[in-house]
């Protein structure tokens, strides 16, 4: 089976190297969005799609379906607060990371970063306005509909101490979908858990095969 890799905002393809060294019987494949080199978007038959934070919304956004399934890790849909998902991040918080953005753009992608639990992150070469954009755009997505209607298996894969995307934030996102916590994980799962992120997308694929 074919897995498409969509890494979040702040990283890059090789953020899923961990997972997929783990998975050496997948044919994996990544989607790149371009923050620290060239962004690459692969063409990929009915993939398995497997995706990080905003990777799941961007992924829903953009990445030509049919999909054999999905297995969204730290994911959501939507990231802000509205009457209609009152879990979300609150928009004013989004609205001053774009604000600090500007003045200081590596700052605020190294407090991003650590606050994520990268210990020592890497900023060589990133791409200001792709950041910016991709981070302007998380403040008013909503694929909300979109997920509900995706006609394939669905596995979602959270952290019960994720600082980015909280527990209740994630029940809420995946209402009535599977989802599988990680007692005491935070917002980086491939990165912290990746056995145990393979082997829920080694089970996962089984079932949706």
């Amino acid at each position: 089976m074919t897995v498409l890799f969509v890494h979040g905002w702040g990283f890059d393809a090789d953020f899923w190297q961990p997972v997929a060294e783990r998975l050496p019987d997948f044919r994996p494949r990544s989607l790149d969005l371009g923050f620290f080199g060239e962004p690459e978007a692969p063409s990929v038959e009915r993939p398995l799609v497997v995706a990080h934070s905003m990777g799941l919304a961007w992924a829903l956004a953009r990445v030509p379906r049919p999909w054999a399934g999905v297995v969204a890790v730290n994911g959501f849909a939507r990231f802000t607060r509205c009457p209609s998902f009152i879990e979300g991040v609150a928009p004013r918080l989004v609205e001053r990371m774009l604000n600090r953005f500007d003045a200081e753009p590596e700052l605020v992608l190294r407090d991003f970063l650590s606050r994520c639990g990268v210990a020592a992150p890497t900023l060589d070469g990133f791409h200001h306005d792709r950041l910016r954009a991709a981070l302007a755009w998380l403040a008013d997505c909503d694929e909300r509909a979109t997920l509900d209607m995706l006609p394939c298996p669905l596995l979602a894969l959270s952290g019960t101490r994720d600082v980015v995307v909280s527990e209740p934030m994630s029940r809420a996102a995946f209402l009535n979908r599977d989802l599988v916590l990680a007692e005491g994980a935070g917002h980086t799962l491939p990165l912290s858990h990746p056995d145990w992120v393979a082997s829920q997308i080694r089970h996962f694929a089984a079932r949706a095969a």
